[in-house]
């Protein structure tokens, strides 16, 4: 049985490409090193196959993929390797030193990450807003005393009544509305908007944001109380249906990002663009060469360069 360079690449958890490279540097032995092209390419036997993972698979995760894991690049990653704050291991992998993690490492630093970052949003943002508890989800309107209110607090549970008052009660009149399972949105980027904390139930910000959490999700959406009074919310980049008059309010309150208005659909843009770039193959096979040694992609090295750059001109 022979394998391909895709399977190879995806048994030893590496990219196409970074097989290639393995090939170049004869750290690898098709089968087929002279008539590849006419095969359609490389092809790989089941012993070398073999000798590969003893070679290049390490005992644990990888720095690119404890990186992956903790939503940071390799090299802001092994700034915290050399602060001493994550534990890690090195090994001989081929001809050189690999560095990898443990499992449980990765589980709790990350753990670690997540409360310092909610501390340091708590405090850069204002106080964040819990979207749902068991019994309702924030910002849908309620009965409570055979009066309607909305819902500005759930843990504990605080609601704005039909007279302006703010008031904590222990249940509700009734069932919540269910807020819809949806999928989280990967798309980098976010759009921010803040909007004044009203004193009125039925308030047009109070309909958009419940608009806005129930068809984003919660996994979409966070939103603070800021120490002056405002709402801060932060969307991901996914799309919404919205009347006229809760459109104008959005756009009257956008503070970073952009939005797409097509009828009454709304698309959420980041203030990032997509570049496309033609360089040469030979700096090309240098980038990737480079990105290969720091287990990173060409695409992440050659934005690092041009930050570099950027801050040294």
């Amino acid at each position: 049985m022979y394998y391909s360079i895709d399977q190879v690449a995806n048994e030893l958890g590496k990219t196409k490409r970074q097989v290639q490279y393995l090939v170049q540097q004869r750290l690898a032995e098709p089968i087929n090193i002279d008539t590849h092209r006419r095969d359609g390419g490389y092809r790989f036997s089941e012993e070398e196959l073999k000798r590969l993972r003893e070679v290049f698979q390490l005992p644990g995760v990888s720095v690119k993929d404890a990186a992956r894991q903790l939503e940071m690049t390799p090299q802001y990653l092994m700034k915290f390797v050399k602060e001493e704050q994550i534990k890690s291991d090195v090994a001989m992998i081929g001809n050189r030193k690999r560095r990898w993690f443990q499992q449980e490492e990765i589980n709790r630093f990350k753990n670690f990450l997540s409360q310092k970052s909610h501390a340091k949003r708590e405090g850069e943002y204002g106080r964040k807003v819990q979207l749902i508890s068991r019994e309702v989800h924030i910002f849908d309107e309620v009965l409570v005393n055979g009066s309607m209110a909305r819902v500005v607090s759930v843990e504990p549970l605080q609601v704005l009544t039909d007279n302006g008052e703010f008031i904590r009660v222990n249940s509700i009149d009734g069932k919540t509305r269910n807020l819809p399972e949806r999928r989280y949105i990967r798309k980098r980027g976010v759009v921010e908007f803040r909007m004044p904390i009203p004193r009125h139930y039925q308030h047009p910000v109070y309909q958009l944001l419940f608009q806005l959490l129930h068809q984003l999700g919660e996994r979409n959406i966070q939103i603070y109380e800021e120490e002056f009074g405002d709402y801060l919310v932060r969307c991901r980049l996914g799309v919404v249906h919205l009347s006229e008059r809760e459109i104008q309010l959005l756009q009257r309150s956008i503070i970073s990002g952009d939005v797409q208005i097509d009828n009454q659909t709304v698309m959420f843009q980041s203030d990032e663009v997509q570049k496309t770039l033609y360089i040469s193959k030979q700096l090309l096979k240098q980038y990737e060469s480079i990105a290969y040694q720091e287990e990173i992609s060409a695409d992440e090295k050659l934005l690092e360069a041009l930050h570099h750059y950027i801050a040294k001109s």
